[in-house]
């Protein structure tokens, strides 16, 4: 099957922080959940894939293009999601569509106004005054507007009720279905990897600890003797099927 994005032996050295040797991919049409306890390195391979650093050994590719050095090409098929992407905040909703949908090669209105329809945003808004919820709901449109192949959220339910979070995850689902594109979310609220995740990316202190979908983890957690894993990751799932 295609591959969506791969990170093939990535390392990259900090003063106080390195990534080390990072292996693992996607394939198309899966959601995948990335957890690990603060200062992991989940924001940072999401900053790597964004192209923000550049100095690291070894290659990142979503849909067989190179991070590094085909960045146009990357961005035009990925949506990054997150609390601090660059948009006009001062301006509607529509003139920022008006501003930056020239830059996407599949830039679809039809698909752009269904969403905001269906999300409830008036084109007439600003970015400024939009809500926390409504901002991520936004971008979602926008993202799907130009049917990238890889959604890419950092922490995008974070600080949100249980209410909220149910119905995003609803949202992302029908997203992967509809649009055929593949997720890679991190979150610290693991008890929602079980409604959505087809597979588990785990992160400590820069390393992978394991990349697998979740029934093969599942049964390899209830079975496995090595108590510092099983420990691990039961204080990450502390819910859900994990608990029991």
């Amino acid at each position: 099957m295609d591959k969506v994005f791969e990170f093939n032996h990535v390392s990259m050295v900090w003063p106080d922080f390195s990534i080390k040797d990072v292996n693992f991919s996607l394939e198309k049409g899966y959601i995948m959940g990335l957890v690990g306890y603060n200062g992991a390195g989940k924001t940072t391979l999401f900053r790597l894939m964004a192209n923000q650093y550049k100095r690291y050994e070894g290659e990142i590719l979503i849909g067989g293009y190179d991070c590094r050095t085909q960045e146009a090409k990357v961005k035009d098929i990925t949506a990054f999601i997150s609390d601090d992407q660059n948009f006009f905040f001062e301006e509607s909703v529509l003139k920022n569509a008006e501003i930056y949908s020239c830059y996407y090669s599949n830039w679809d209105e039809d698909t752009f106004q269904k969403y905001l329809d269906r999300f409830e945003i008036s084109t007439r808004t600003k970015i400024i005054d939009l809500s926390r919820g409504t901002f991520l709901k936004f971008q979602l449109a926008f993202a799907a507007a130009h049917h990238p192949i890889l959604y890419a959220m950092d922490e995008p339910t974070a600080g949100f009720d249980p209410v909220f979070r149910y119905d995003f995850l609803k949202i992302i689902q029908e997203i992967v279905a509809e649009e055929n594109a593949s997720i890679l979310f991190s979150t610290h609220n693991t008890s929602d990897l079980d409604k959505v995740a087809d597979y588990i990316t785990m992160l400590d202190n820069g390393r992978v600890i394991f990349s697998k979908d979740v029934e093969t983890l599942f049964d390899e957690y209830q079975n496995n003797t090595d108590e510092k894993l099983r420990f691990s990751i039961s204080n990450l799932f502390k819910k859900g099927r994990w608990n029991k």
